[in-house]
């Protein structure tokens, strides 16, 4: 529902200063879970700090600005649907860097989620309007930068724990993104709505404190190919909550796009 969120959002907030109100938020829990939870397992090593730094700035500042400007042009639905492309990235990514392979199973589940995407997307791009494909761009360039920083987390998560992971790139990536604060950042803060809050609550709270925990503790419990084909999951999650909440509309095209979508998940995580 992130992307539901951050359409709603994006009607009040620019996307730079979305992407920082989201993450000064979630630094507060992050802060108060740091010394709970957030030391990390061994000492960490200054051959690290390059990995760190650049899963920082990819996954704060690179996935989440490149992200709320596609959605400033994109659907909800179709931002998401495009972003389903991380996995193939990913797959790339995880073959170069961490050695992993891809097997049968999971060639076949991306090649279905990759016709699903196909299918889901036709209809929803207009070749007059070019500030489409630049949504396009966006969303893609989303998807890289979120494949990278979850390739490059394996070795951390498995060295320093999870949990310290997501506090440390949190905490740091929010850093990086500071001189990015402008006059305009407190003018719109201090004019939003209800719904304005509920979705920055919701992108801090839930989508960052909560989902990126959760997230890098699955990656450290198995191999993020194989992690990663479950998040073909998200458009569809991201289709419906876009008709019901913000009236996006549903077709033939879209039903069937989420049904190759939902045979990748079940080709590629069956045993």
């Amino acid at each position: 529902m992130a992307f539901v969120a951050i359409k709603q959002a994006d009607t009040e907030l620019s996307p730079v200063n979305l992407a920082l109100i989201r993450w000064l938020v979630a630094s507060v829990p992050f802060l108060i879970l740091l010394p709970i939870i957030g030391r990390p397992k061994a000492k960490f090593e200054r051959k690290d700090i390059p990995r760190l730094i650049l899963m920082a700035l990819a996954n704060v500042a690179g996935y989440h600005l490149s992200l709320n400007y596609a959605e400033t042009t994109l659907s909800a639905g179709l931002s998401a649907l495009l972003i389903a492309f991380g996995p193939i990235f990913i797959v790339v990514l995880s073959y170069t860097l961490l050695d992993e392979k891809a097997g049968r199973n999971i060639l076949l589940g991306l090649a279905l989620a990759i016709v699903g995407t196909a299918v889901l997307s036709t209809g929803s791009i207009s070749v007059s309007d070019f500030s489409s494909f630049g949504g396009i761009a966006e969303a893609l360039v989303t998807a890289f930068c979120y494949a990278l920083f979850a390739v490059l987390s394996k070795p951390l998560v498995h060295k320093y724990g999870s949990a310290p992971t997501t506090i440390t790139v949190g905490l740091v990536g929010t850093a990086m993104m500071l001189p990015l604060l402008s006059g305009s950042f407190f003018s719109q803060i201090s004019a939003l709505d209800f719904y304005g809050w509920f979705s920055v609550l919701y992108l801090s709270l839930l989508s960052t404190v909560f989902g990126y925990l959760m997230f890098y503790t699955l990656i450290s419990r198995g191999a993020v190919t194989r992690l990663s084909i479950q998040l073909y999951l998200i458009p569809i999650i991201s289709v419906v909550g876009g008709a019901i909440l913000l009236g996006e509309p549903v077709t033939l095209g879209v039903m069937a796009g989420g049904g190759l979508m939902l045979a990748g998940v079940a080709f590629a995580t069956r045993k």
